[in-house]
């Protein structure tokens, strides 16, 4: 009886660690990080993200920003309280570019486009995801989510999708975007 129960109770135990293992940072999945990233605001700092022309027009008509200054290359469409009240924190750059862009500031939801790739992290049980991501705006001239720059060499890139560092500690969660 005694070695019957013992029996059982290692073959549970067993089965645990077994389940437990499984259960690690094994179920790093796409589902789940689309899940993570969009199931809370997260505080981005001095991120931009890019408009399309149409987009920079309506801003215009609608008195998010001015028209932008004309000076034969790159300008600028300064902002209004209305963008500001929109979390758009420093000035529309235009013609530097391919797209028109603006830097945010403050708490977002974000939405996943599309996630490119996924590699280890510089720390154990660490994932680095690259991903188009973007922001919706409750506004009617930004009908779909505004796509984040991605950072390259120091430099913020149209080119270039953005870098999230997950880290896992009893389950994953996103720590940071990455600036290489």
């Amino acid at each position: 009886m005694l070695t019957s129960k013992l029996l059982t109770n290692r073959m549970l135990m067993a089965s645990a660690a077994i389940f437990l293992t499984a259960c690690g940072t094994t179920d790093f999945n796409y589902g789940k990080v689309k899940n993570i990233v969009e199931g809370s605001p997260v505080r981005l700092d001095a991120e931009y993200v890019m408009l399309t022309q149409g987009e920079l027009d309506c801003g215009v008509q609608n008195d998010l920003w001015d028209a932008p200054s004309d000076s034969g290359g790159h300008s600028i469409a300064r902002l209004s309280q209305k963008a500001r009240d929109l979390k758009f924190a420093d000035d529309v750059s235009v013609g530097d570019m391919s797209r028109p862009y603006v830097q945010i500031r403050g708490d977002f939801n974000l939405a996943v486009i599309e996630i490119t790739s996924d590699k280890d992290g510089p720390e154990k049980e660490s994932k680095l995801l690259e991903a188009k991501v973007g922001v919706p705006f409750q506004h009617s001239c930004f009908p779909n989510p505004l796509p984040l720059m991605g950072v390259k060499k120091g430099n913020f890139r149209q080119d270039v999708s953005p870098l999230l560092l997950f880290r896992f500690n009893n389950g994953w969660y996103l720590d940071k975007f990455v600036h290489n």
